[in-house]
């Protein structure tokens, strides 16, 4: 935003040939019109205005520049007025699906910036493990986590989940680090209640290693807690123990092999046209997710 706010005082500078006039049209402190100049003309490494007491002359290096970047400037402001106008229009209900933990933990914060900065619109969030019948029970979105079946719905990809295999420091300290997948099978591993689960992939191309422990729970929670508790090594997405792993509870291991991150999508029905306050959430969740989970 800076940069180009700096190029719109070359420009109001160069139309008005006076640091005060520019200065004054663009509700600016002659002050910041002259250090904005200045810092121009350093980072540049160019003259741009030649000075006189009364006036100020731009440099043929000057106007070659201000020539090609003004169409720019003036399309970003357009662009950014524009915004700010949609901005003020949106209005009206959302209807937002996410699974259940990651939606209050991801989708929540989120979603509570976006009202604050669209105070014409409302959100209910829908919590639910199951994917929902979009049409069918009135979803404007849904957030799905992992690769999608294939269907006729639209899907934009707004970001991408870790899978990880972890351990507390104090199971570590006592049966040492797995160096490789296959020194697995020699470590207590905490299950989830599923036979599928017995096998863990690993790197891009899926191999599987048998793995087995004394805990199992239907619950992912549980397993992560245990892990945090010394029972074992675990494995889950990152983004369930992130707080865990930058607390230090547990310690991520095996990363040069773990397999090919899961995408996150958000989902909407074919055949419709977005309406304004809907996309500018899909977009809003794409830049927000994207630079959390990234």
């Amino acid at each position: 935003m800076k940069i180009n706010e700096d190029y719109e005082v070359l420009l109001a500078v160069a139309d008005h040939g006076s640091l005060t006039a520019a200065a004054a049209s663009l509700g600016r402190s002659l002050q910041s019109v002259s250090r904005a100049l200045a810092s121009m003309e350093r980072h540049l490494n160019v003259t741009l205005f030649n000075r006189t007491t009364r006036r100020v002359y731009p440099t043929a290096a000057c106007v070659a520049f201000v020539d090609r970047i003004r169409p720019a400037v003036r399309e970003i402001a357009a662009a950014r007025e524009t915004l700010a106008d949609q901005g003020q229009q949106l209005r009206g209900a959302i209807r937002l699906a996410a699974p259940t933990a990651f939606g209050t933990r991801y989708a929540v914060p989120a979603v509570a910036e976006f009202l604050r900065l669209h105070r014409g619109v409302s959100v209910e969030l829908v919590l639910s493990e199951r994917h929902v019948d979009l049409a069918g029970d009135a979803i404007d979105l849904s957030l799905r986590l992992g690769t999608l079946a294939p269907s006729d719905l639209k899907a934009k990809r707004v970001g991408t989940l870790r899978r990880v295999v972890f351990g507390a420091p104090s199971y570590f300290a006592a049966h040492g680090y797995p160096r490789a997948p296959s020194d697995l099978a020699s470590h207590e591993c905490l299950l989830r209640k599923s036979a599928q689960e017995e096998l863990w992939s690993f790197g891009p191309d899926g191999e599987a290693v048998t793995v087995g422990g004394r805990f199992r729970s239907s619950h992912a929670e549980a397993c992560n807690m245990a892990a945090v508790a010394g029972l074992g090594i675990a494995r889950a997405p990152l983004w369930q123990v992130r707080e865990d792993v930058d607390a230090g509870s547990v310690e991520v291991v095996l990363t040069e092999f773990e397999p090919e991150p899961a995408p996150i999508h958000l989902v909407w029905t074919s055949g419709r046209t977005l309406p304004k306050r809907v996309r500018a959430l899909v977009d809003f969740l794409a830049a927000r997710l994207g630079d959390e989970l990234g």
